[in-house]
């Protein structure tokens, strides 16, 4: 069996699928869209996001981007072992600056959210 991998979600059909018929979850600061599962991919893929409305300034929306991706790949066997294969979006919804342990907190109430919504074949429990 192959090992999965937390893959990127880039393709313009992918992010739009996730829009239009993926559910919603927030915690804190951030919003999650997903849908689950995807036949034929090897483990999730996830996309972050930050919005202009909130901050204006491109390096530093690219920072807190970095800042989510290093929480993520910090907790990596967790998500790997949390969220199914899909497809996920992260969106950024705060302030012009955020601490990581922030971050870190409200992807871990995400995280908790998949725990506790464990999903039996295409309904989420």
């Amino acid at each position: 069996m192959p090992s999965k991998t937390i893959g990127r979600l880039k393709s313009k059909v992918q992010i739009d699928l996730v829009f239009k018929k993926g559910k919603v979850i927030k915690s804190g600061v951030l919003t999650l869209h997903f849908v689950e599962p995807i036949d034929g991919e090897s483990g999730p893929r996830l996309g972050v996001g930050v919005s202009k409305r909130f901050v204006l300034l491109a390096h530093r929306r690219n920072r807190i981007k970095r800042q989510i991706r290093g929480v993520i790949q910090k907790q990596r066997n967790v998500v790997l072992k949390v969220f199914p294969t899909g497809f996920y979006m992260i969106l950024y919804n705060g302030k012009i600056s955020v601490e990581t342990e922030s971050l870190d907190k409200d992807i871990k109430g995400l995280l908790e959210w998949f725990k506790v919504h464990r999903t039996v074949g295409n309904t989420v429990l």
